[in-house]
């Protein structure tokens, strides 16, 4: 005999059940690939109950800190600015993570050739560079000024990528947000948490 809730048993009348008309415990429906959970519990993590342009402007300011040449630094520089700020820390925190030990050599691959056009530089440094002699002290010296300029092509190339990166991130961070704001939005306010 199984117990089926209020009622003679075996009535089978589930319209007074209350479990049986209950809403469902999320605002949204489950999704059902592993990018759309991941994307879901990201942007929920990003912060839900603040405004879409305050927490795409945190998650941006931390992607436009992490393409800047200061590597070592980015996280530190992130907390000073978010405090500065009054933003969300942990979205700071987690733009800076955009650029890391596995980005970084494609970032600066692509930040050299950007940096050498915006200071209008000849390829020369890049094709002067002793290579082959690199393990020997002497050839740093004879390698200075070839470094210098190619240290400064980087760092300008990195800080053209972070005010582009930057922008970009804000830009669609607060479309994606109004976006899931809006469709959040239809669900009626007892359920929407």
């Amino acid at each position: 005999m199984t117990f089926q809730g209020s009622g003679p048993p075996g009535d089978g009348d589930r319209s007074r059940d209350p479990w049986a008309t209950r809403l469902p415990i999320s605002p949204l429906p489950y999704p059902k690939s592993r990018w759309e959970r991941f994307r879901e519990q990201f942007l929920e993590m990003l912060g839900r109950h603040d405004e879409p342009e305050r927490v795409a402007a945190s998650f941006a300011i931390g992607v436009a800190i992490a393409f800047t040449p200061l590597i070592g630094l980015h996280i530190w520089i992130a907390l000073f600015i978010a405090i500065v700020l009054k933003l969300n820390k942990l979205d700071v925190v987690l733009g800076t993570l955009v650029v890391n030990p596995l980005t970084l050599g494609p970032v600066s691959a692509a930040a050299l050739p950007i940096g050498r056009l915006v200071v209008r530089a000849r390829h020369e440094a890049v094709t002067h560079m002793p290579w082959a002699e690199l393990l020997r002290p002497k050839a740093w010296l004879q390698a200075s000024p070839a470094m210098k300029t190619i240290g400064l092509q980087w760092g300008v190339g990195m800080f053209t990528l972070s005010i582009v990166f930057g922008a970009l991130t804000y830009l669609t961070l607060v479309r994606v947000l109004r976006n899931r704001r809006e469709r959040a939005g239809l669900i009626p306010p007892d359920f929407a948490d």
